[in-house]
């Protein structure tokens, strides 16, 4: 494996996901800078054990829950006897190979000083250039405060903020729906925020299919039929719904405050 790069690239979105280990995230910095070169990285597991004092299961992990993030691409081809597995990086990465960088007056709008030209980078084979390059597009809108609220408010649309807002107002629905995501997180497929998004469309689907007037109701005892039988899918009730139409409150009652008169028993109220 030739060596990495001097520079690696840590985007806002790696960097402020809640969903990632910290370790996942230096990982997914290796990564980029294995791969600058050729745009993607082909070292195996064994070489990464060493390097961050791991096994080649947790190494599996990292690049399984990057995968399933969207972060990075795992591709297989034939090499001689074996597979060569190729993972390549998908977020806040720029190709950064020397003749795709047509800006090359950098050094001259931004002269070193004295000081700075005694500093030379260790140079590798994979970094031909002794400072980072970034094409204008990278650093054009270059605004941190920015950036990190961007990363900041990607990062927290987690499963749990999705189950949450997906039936407002309705309390025992949305109980129901975290309590679900408990059960997944305690098996071997833990809720993602795209499987909750589909966990609701499913609902709504099946009380669709069911016809029940109390969809609410229906929603939650399908949530709570998989929370008993160990399922990580939701399907149709088994057992029978004792389906009654939602009790809703007159409007000219709605909030309306107490009346006490000087007759009224004080206990009736309590």
């Amino acid at each position: 494996m030739d060596n990495p790069g001097f520079f690696a690239i840590l985007p806002a979105t790696v960097r402020y996901d809640r969903r990632l280990k910290p370790a996942e995230k230096i990982f997914y910095a290796e990564i980029t800078s294995l791969a600058d070169k050729t745009g993607y990285c082909y070292a195996s597991n064994a070489y990464f054990c060493p390097l961050y004092d791991t096994t080649e299961r947790t190494v599996q992990r990292w690049v399984k829950h990057l995968q399933e993030l969207g972060y990075v691409a795992v591709s297989y081809a034939r090499d001689g006897a074996a597979n060569q597995r190729y993972i390549s990086p998908l977020v806040g990465v720029a190709d950064l190979r020397a003749e795709n960088l047509p800006d090359k007056n950098v050094g001259e709008r931004h002269p070193m000083s004295a000081c700075d030209k005694n500093v030379a980078y260790p140079p590798t084979k994979m970094s031909p250039s002794p400072r980072q390059k970034c094409h204008p597009e990278q650093y054009k809108n270059n605004n941190t405060r920015e950036n990190n609220t961007r990363a900041g408010a990607c990062a927290r649309e987690t499963a749990a903020d999705i189950l949450q807002e997906a039936f407002p107002g309705d309390a025992r629905l949305t109980a129901a729906l975290l309590s679900f995501a408990e059960s997944r997180a305690a098996g071997k497929h833990p809720l993602t925020a795209n499987a909750a998004k589909l966990a609701c469309s499913k609902l709504i689907q099946l009380a669709d299919e069911a016809g029940v007037r109390d969809r609410s109701g229906y929603m939650a005892a399908v949530l709570e039929q998989s929370i008993l039988r160990g399922w990580e899918g939701l399907f149709p009730l088994k057992d029978d719904f004792v389906d009654k139409a939602p009790a809703q409150r007159p409007a000219n009652t709605a909030d309306r405050p107490r009346e006490i008169g000087p007759d009224t028993d004080i206990t009736d109220f309590l």
